[in-house]
């Protein structure tokens, strides 16, 4: 009998708590996870023709493809992170019982608005308002910090992917572009 009075010794699956090697709440948003990132890989495949914009030394579907890919690797030890935190003397599930608040989800929307707002107020315009935005819907209210962060971050990014990446940015109706 082990510790916890079952027969057998350390469990496969740990539905709550630290007794078993893989928590099965986690397995199932990680293979969910990986489920959307396969379809969205497959969706990478479906790319037929380079718009002008992209067609400059990187085809299109390298920075998604990485990008999900890099999420397929993290989500593969979200079933095993109860282990870390047990050794700890932590609970991963003791904050779990709480619902989630309204912040996350107020945040999604906002980046799926600024996700629709590219194409007609530019790439780098978009990312400066979300920028702005984001901070200052998860209570930041420094405005010096806001500025500097809002201007410095999209401007450097906007470097690395139009000078280094050769990469343009769509510039939307304003035409605003590095």
């Amino acid at each position: 009998m082990s510790e916890n009075g079952k027969p057998g010794g350390t469990a496969l699956l740990a539905r709550r708590g630290h007794e078993g090697l893989i928590h099965l709440t986690d397995l199932i948003v990680s293979i969910t996870v990986i489920a959307i990132c396969l379809f969205f890989y497959y969706v990478t495949t479906t790319f037929d023709e380079v718009s002008n914009l992209l067609a400059q030394n990187v085809p299109p579907e390298f920075f998604p493809r990485g990008v999900l890919i890099i999420i397929m690797i993290l989500a593969l030890g979200l079933p095993f992170e109860h282990v870390v935190h047990s050794r700890r003397g932590e609970n991963i599930d003791s904050e779990r019982s709480e619902r989630v608040r309204r912040l996350p989800y107020l945040s999604a929307a906002l980046l799926f608005l600024s996700v629709l707002a590219m194409p007609y107020v530019g790439t780098l315009l978009s990312t400066i308002g979300i920028c702005v935005a984001l901070p200052l819907l998860w209570g930041e209210r420094r405005w010096r910090l806001i500025t500097l962060f809002a201007l410095i971050f999209p401007t450097a990014v906007a470097y690395v992917f139009d000078r280094i990446l050769l990469v343009q940015y769509e510039p939307g109706l304003f035409g605003v572009t590095f």
